[in-house]
């Protein structure tokens, strides 16, 4: 009895309600589609016209009531009613400010606050997930809008580690404030936002921090070697002595950082502290030592390095990079000396043929 209900059941119920169901899910997934492909194509048949448009409007140097005008007359021309064509607007207003430079970049500027796309960036910084946030903020930053930064400040103290970094890239790129007050920064910095801060110099054309010298004595570690990227930056040589005395840091990312900027920066007077220094290190800033003398290195240099080698039980990478080293000081001298000794020789043949 129970049996045949259960048959019953599946066969008068179960089955065409699975069958209805998988029927509006084929519906459904073919909709998306079809709405896919038809949106792909009319993005591509408005994406030239866009832009043919944004760059009228930025060659013209249209201002104030006559740019709203402008844009007004693109608005009935358009479908600026669609959320996807806004989408549109917005994403070629980005790339079109990334390609100019100039008072162009103000004029775009002008472009994205006359078709009140910041109002669609503002809501994204507003969003609650973290990631929406950060493309509002790149917004922000992309197009110099200043006015935002008021917006964005409010997130350079946020517990997430991405969110906090880019807002705080975004605010030292809309800032007129000095980056000297960077020397107090407290949260450490990842290597790709170090590089971001220089470029943030670089674009902004601005001068060295005043400071800079003081940002080799700052508790957090990343300033540090963020200070020292960018002494290189600048060919700043004017605190050789404190460059020199982080060869003795406590954290080995700040000895590798001083030892590559005093190479970078031809400071021949920290010969002897790399000299000095080489035993106190491991296998690979031993290199980076031996690397940094290849270009500050002299006849000083020579008696070192040969004293290194004639010692035993050395690391074979080590004792290559010493003698690549010795090659550059001294040719001449590399060239005639050690020619007894079998592991040496035949590393030199490495060296001197590429192909072995």
């Amino acid at each position: 009895m129970a049996k045949n209900f259960l048959e019953t059941f599946l066969q008068n119920y179960m089955v065409p309600i699975l069958m209805l169901l998988l029927l509006v899910l084929v519906i459904i997934i073919v909709y998306h589609r079809l709405r896919f492909v038809y949106l792909s194509y009319r993005k591509r048949q408005y994406h030239t016209k866009i832009s043919d448009a944004l760059t009228e409007l930025t060659f013209s140097g249209y201002e104030g009531e006559l740019l709203k005008a402008e844009v007004a007359k693109f608005k009935s021309r358009f479908p600026y009613h669609k959320k996807w064509f806004k989408k549109l607007l917005l994403s070629s207003v980005l790339d079109l400010s990334l390609t100019l430079k100039g008072d162009l970049i103000y004029q775009v500027r002008e472009i994205y606050m006359a078709f009140e796309l910041h109002k669609h960036s503002l809501k994204l910084i507003k969003h609650p997930y973290w990631y929406i946030k950060c493309i509002g903020i790149n917004h922000f930053q992309t197009m110099n809008f200043v006015h935002g930064q008021k917006y964005i400040k409010s997130y350079i103290t946020s517990k997430n580690v991405i969110l906090r970094s880019n807002a705080y890239i975004a605010h030292l790129y809309l800032t007129t404030e000095s980056f000297d007050s960077l020397v107090d920064y407290p949260t450490p910095l990842s290597r790709v936002n170090m590089y971001k801060v220089i470029d943030v110099l670089y674009m902004k054309h601005d001068t060295i921090p005043k400071n800079i010298a003081s940002w080799l004595e700052a508790k957090n570690e990343s300033i540090v070697i963020l200070g020292l990227k960018i002494m290189v930056f600048y060919n700043y040589i004017a605190a050789p002595e404190k460059i020199v005395s982080l060869l003795d840091h406590e954290q080995i990312k700040v000895r590798e950082e001083a030892i590559l900027s005093i190479g970078e920066l031809f400071l021949i007077d920290a010969e002897e502290a790399l000299h000095s220094q080489f035993d106190k290190e491991g296998k690979l800033l031993k290199i980076e030592i031996l690397k940094s003398l290849t270009v500050i290195g002299s006849e000083t240099s020579v008696s070192f390095i040969t004293s290194v080698l004639k010692r035993k039980h050395m690391d074979k990478d080590v004792k290559m990079e010493l003698l690549r080293s010795l090659k550059s000081i001294d040719n001449q001298y590399y060239d005639t000396r050690f020619i007894l000794d079998l592991e040496i020789d035949s590393m030199k043949a490495h060296l001197n043929c590429a192909y072995l």
